[in-house]
């Protein structure tokens, strides 16, 4: 059984999961450790993000926000509102003394059962494009992140990753993958805006305008201002 609990010879108890299929098909086990039987059985529930003897557990979904600091508390608002998520808690290399902070960025990856959802909240676009790229290596799903108090036109395509802050403004343009357009930013109409580009409060991408990946519009700014 995929879900097998038992003793070893070693006197440790083992919890068995499956991890997924191999390319050729075949199942795929991991195990979770424990001194007692009920330990290895909560390992194994953190690895997996829900017990597996819970029909309904494995339908809560779980997310870990990468960045603890502004951005990361506006995203965890905005999916608060959204009442889909189970836990969601962060990770960040700085802030230690948060309760919600359970490591460092690094270790997302040994996370990926827990939490098969994950987003970055770093404002820094280099260190941002960093984790977005370790996210989709390990497998992790991405949303996209809307405020439902942004005013986005029915036409705009956004991107993987990307936010949409509340009261920012996003006419019918093309918003790259993990890009982050804030409170009061405006990408008008015809406009596009390159991956990991960071649209900051106040400022503006003027119709048409092409900003390429990596830009970042400081409060105010308008890019395409001739």
């Amino acid at each position: 059984m995929s879900d097998r609990v038992y003793l070893r010879k070693n006197g440790k108890w083992e919890a068995r999961y499956v991890k997924g299929k191999s390319a050729s098909g075949k199942t795929l086990y991991g195990s979770a450790f424990g001194d007692t039987r009920e330990e290895a059985m909560a390992k194994r529930e953190i690895y997996l993000g829900h017990d597996p003897n819970d029909p309904f557990s494995g339908a809560r979904l779980n997310i870990i926000i990468l960045g603890a600091g502004s951005f990361g508390h506006e995203v965890k608002e905005e999916l608060e509102k959204l009442h889909v998520f189970k836990d969601i808690l962060f990770l960040d290399d700085n802030i230690t003394d948060d309760a919600e902070v359970i490591g460092k960025c690094s270790e997302v990856e040994v996370l990926r059962y827990r939490f098969p959802c994950a987003f970055v909240a770093i404002g820094n676009n280099e260190v941002r494009k960093k984790y977005a790229q370790k996210l989709i290596d390990c497998g992790f799903y991405v949303p996209t992140i809307i405020s439902r108090d942004a005013i986005v036109s029915s036409k705009a395509k956004i991107g993987v990753g990307s936010m949409i802050f509340a009261q920012a403004n996003v006419g019918a343009a093309e918003v790259g993958n993990f890009c982050l357009v804030q409170a009061n930013g405006l990408v008008n109409a015809g406009a596009k805006l390159g991956n990991f580009s960071r649209i900051d409060s106040g400022a503006i991408v003027l119709k048409g305008e092409h900003a390429p990946e990596d830009t970042w519009l400081k409060p105010g700014k308008i890019y395409g201002e001739v």
